[in-house]
C-alpha cells in the first residue's frame, strides 16, 4: 500500500511537470521574442539616426534601408509573439501586446516621414551647390570685375567694387539661409539678397551706360552674374525644403518620444509575461 502511494505520488508530480512544461516553454519563447524586438528596435533607431546625420546620399539611403529592414524584422517577430500570446489566452498579455502594437504603429508613422526626409538631403545639396557651382560662377564674376578695375577711373572702379561686394554678400547670406530653420528668418534673408541683387543689376547697368569698359569683358561679367543667379535660385529652393533640418528636429524630439513609449510598452509586456503561470525571470 505504501509502495503504491509513492508510485502514485511520483506519477502525479510527473504529470504536473509535463503539463507545466509547455507553459514554461511558451513563457521563455515570449521573453526571447520581446528581447529580440527590443534589440532590433534599438538597432533601427541607430540606423535612423545615422541616416539623418549622414553626409552623403549613398550613406543616407543605406542607413534608411537598414532601418526599414529592422522594422520588417520587428513586424515578423511581433507576429510570432502574438501567436504565442493569443494561444495562451492570458488577457493581460494580450492587452499589453495591443498597447505595444499601438506604440509601434506611432514609431512606424514617424519613421515613414523621417526616413523620407533624411534621404532627400536638400540642405546638404544646397550647400554643395552653393560651394561648388555657385562659387565658381561668383568667382568668375568677381575676377572679371577686378580685372576691369585695373585701368579705369575712380568712379567706375567704385562701381565695379560695389557690384563685387554686393554679390559676395549674397553668397554669404545664402550660406546662412541653408541651415536656418525659421521660415520668417529665411524670408528676411531672401529679401536682403534680392535687394543686394538689385544693387548688382543697377551697378552693371551703370557700367554699361558709361561705356568706359570693354564690351566683351562686361558681357562676360554679366553672363557670370546671370549664371550665378540661376544657381542661387536652385540653392534657395533646396534650402527652403529644409529636409535635413526638419529630419534632425523630428529625430531629436518626435522620434525620441515615440521610441521611449514603445520601449515602455515592451517593458510592461515582459512584466506581464514574467508573472504568468510560471515566471521565467
Amino acid at each position: 500500500m505504501k509502495y503504491s502511494s509513492i508510485v502514485l505520488g511520483v506519477m502525479l508530480v510527473g504529470a504536473v511537470s509535463c503539463s507545466s512544461e509547455p507553459a514554461m516553454v511558451h513563457q521563455m519563447r515570449k521573453v526571447r521574442l520581446i528581447d529580440a524586438i527590443r534589440q532590433t528596435l534599438l538597432e533601427s533607431v541607430e540606423a535612423e539616426k545615422s541616416a539623418v546625420l549622414a553626409t552623403t546620399d549613398a550613406e543616407s539611403t543605406s542607413m534608411a534601408e537598414e532601418a526599414r529592414r529592422s522594422a520588417a524584422t520587428i513586424d515578423k517577430l511581433r507576429g510570432e509573439l502574438r501567436s504565442l500570446i493569443v494561444a495562451d489566452g492570458r488577457q493581460v498579455e494580450i492587452d499589453r501586446l495591443d498597447a505595444f502594437d499601438a506604440a509601434w504603429a506611432e514609431v512606424e508613422r514617424v519613421d515613414q516621414r523621417l526616413l523620407g526626409l533624411a534621404v532627400a538631403n536638400t540642405n546638404l545639396k544646397a550647400t554643395r551647390l552653393a560651394a561648388a557651382e555657385g562659387a565658381t560662377h561668383l568667382d568668375r564674376f568677381v575676377d572679371t570685375l577686378t580685372a576691369m578695375g585695373q585701368a579705369t577711373d575712380p568712379d567706375t572702379l567704385r562701381t565695379l567694387y560695389a557690384a563685387a561686394i554686393a554679390a559676395l554678400r549674397i553668397q554669404s547670406l545664402a550660406l546662412v539661409h541653408i541651415p536656418t530653420a525659421d521660415d520668417a528668418e529665411m524670408t528676411r534673408l531672401e529679401e536682403r539678397m534680392r535687394a543686394l541683387g538689385d544693387e548688382v543689376e543697377h551697378d552693371l547697368g551703370a557700367l554699361r551706360d558709361r561705356g568706359h569698359l570693354p564690351a566683351d569683358e562686361l558681357a562676360r561679367a554679366t553672363q557670370a552674374w546671370n549664371d550665378y543667379q540661376l544657381v542661387l535660385k536652385d540653392v534657395l529652393r533646396l534650402s527652403r525644403e529644409n529636409t535635413n533640418v526638419i529630419s534632425f528636429d523630428v529625430s531629436v524630439h518626435e522620434k525620441r518620444l515615440v521610441t521611449k513609449r514603445c520601449l515602455a510598452a515592451l517593458s510592461a509586456l515582459v512584466d506581464a509575461v514574467d508573472v504568468g503561470p510560471k515566471g521565467v525571470r
